[in-house]
């Protein structure tokens, strides 16, 4: 009786492992999101004018991919203009948009921009005004933050890339993807987030992030370590070289007025 136990219980074990092994295949199959940047330090030099940098990963057969690149975030101070007395444009209100990142650019594969960009995923600028903070409180938030996000696309460091996101081969794992990240001149020297989102049926699936750094090298990296480290030698520096601009400058023009 004892062995027939026995061998009942170890029967019954071996049947309750066998049945695990078909979920363990399945979640082999379908991997984690992954992701990966070509390099994730730029150098920021003397004649540094924006740069792109490539970035792959693998991602679930039947779901798509999002990135989105952003940070640091920061406080805003503007001045808001309207017409005073009927007739005159003029500085208003001082408006502050607090929380908000200096960088925002998010990639997007092609198909209608709405099925990817929804704050309830937290992508899109909708989803960054639900973070921030404008005052003062009476102030229109949407109307103040589009004006902002207009000058900041106007810089190249706010944008929307749709169809930016391309598939590559497919198999039992998932299929790869790529995305050309366009880093823009006017990206200050700092760190950032690249964030790949797995998005199936209307629902995020995943979330995976790299750290992104421009740094800065060479001459910028001089006079920025001056500025912090010894400010009275960098802002003799500036008179000097704002002299000796105004002389050069006063040299040509006044060359060039002599011939009449």
């Amino acid at each position: 009786m004892l062995i027939n136990t026995l061998t009942k219980q170890f029967l019954g074990a071996l049947a309750a492992i066998t049945l695990l092994i078909p979920p363990l295949a399945v979640q082999a199959a379908n991997p984690a999101l992954q992701l990966d940047i070509d390099d994730n330090t730029i150098q920021v030099s003397t004649f540094y004018n924006g740069t792109s940098l490539e970035v792959s990963g693998t991602v679930e057969g039947n779901a798509d991919v999002i990135l989105q690149v952003s940070g640091p975030k920061h406080d805003v101070h503007l001045k808001e203009k309207g017409k005073v007395a009927g007739f005159l444009w003029m500085n208003k209100t001082d408006v502050s948009l607090e929380n908000t990142p200096a960088v925002y650019m998010l990639y997007t594969p092609g198909g209608s921009p709405e099925k990817f960009v929804r704050p309830e995923f937290g992508v899109g600028y909708k989803a960054l005004l639900q973070d921030m903070t404008i005052e003062p409180a009476s102030e229109d938030k949407s109307f103040i933050f589009g004006e902002y996000v207009k000058l900041m696309e106007e810089s190249g460091v706010y944008a929307i890339n749709n169809g930016a996101v391309t598939y590559g081969t497919s198999s039992d794992t998932g299929k790869t993807f790529r995305v050309t990240l366009n880093i823009p001149s006017k990206m200050s020297a700092g760190n950032y987030t690249v964030e790949a989102i797995s998005i199936r049926n209307g629902a995020v699936l995943d979330r995976t992030t790299e750290k992104l750094t421009l740094e800065l090298t060479g001459f910028p990296r001089l006079l920025s370590d001056l500025a912090f480290e010894s400010p009275l030698i960098f802002g003799f520096m500036a008179v000097f070289i704002a002299l000796g601009t105004g002389l050069i400058i006063g040299v040509l023009f006044r060359g060039g007025g002599g011939a009449h």
